[in-house]
């Protein structure tokens, strides 16, 4: 059984999560934007809004993401065919990469 004390410090966890990218993620998930705009500009956009939407869900469940392939790290589903990899070091969450589902990672 979880004790009270155990709830309240994982509840401060929760409330001070923050959310980073790397360089490399940004970078990413940038090219995935342009190249689905490069045939629809409106999928796109959403892409974008529903991508970040999933991304911000992990402030609340960081653990929303299945266990990832490198040790430490979790995945993302975002899209049938696109992954978050991200891992959470203290109170930030950070996400590494954005990944099209046939490419490798790391």
């Amino acid at each position: 059984m979880v004790s009270l004390r155990q709830m309240l410090k994982w509840l401060l966890f929760l409330l001070n999560m923050q959310i980073k990218w790397t360089k490399r993620a940004s970078q990413n998930f940038e090219a995935i934007l342009a190249h689905i705009a490069a045939d629809n500009t409106s999928a796109s956009r959403q892409f974008m809004l529903d991508t970040l939407k999933q991304i911000a869900n992990l402030k609340d469940f960081p653990l929303l993401g299945r266990p990832g392939a490198v040790l430490l790290t979790r995945e993302l589903v975002i899209h049938e065919n696109y992954i978050v990899y991200y891992r959470i070091k203290n109170e930030i969450i950070e996400i590494l990469r954005v990944l099209h589902v046939r490419r490798k990672y790391p």
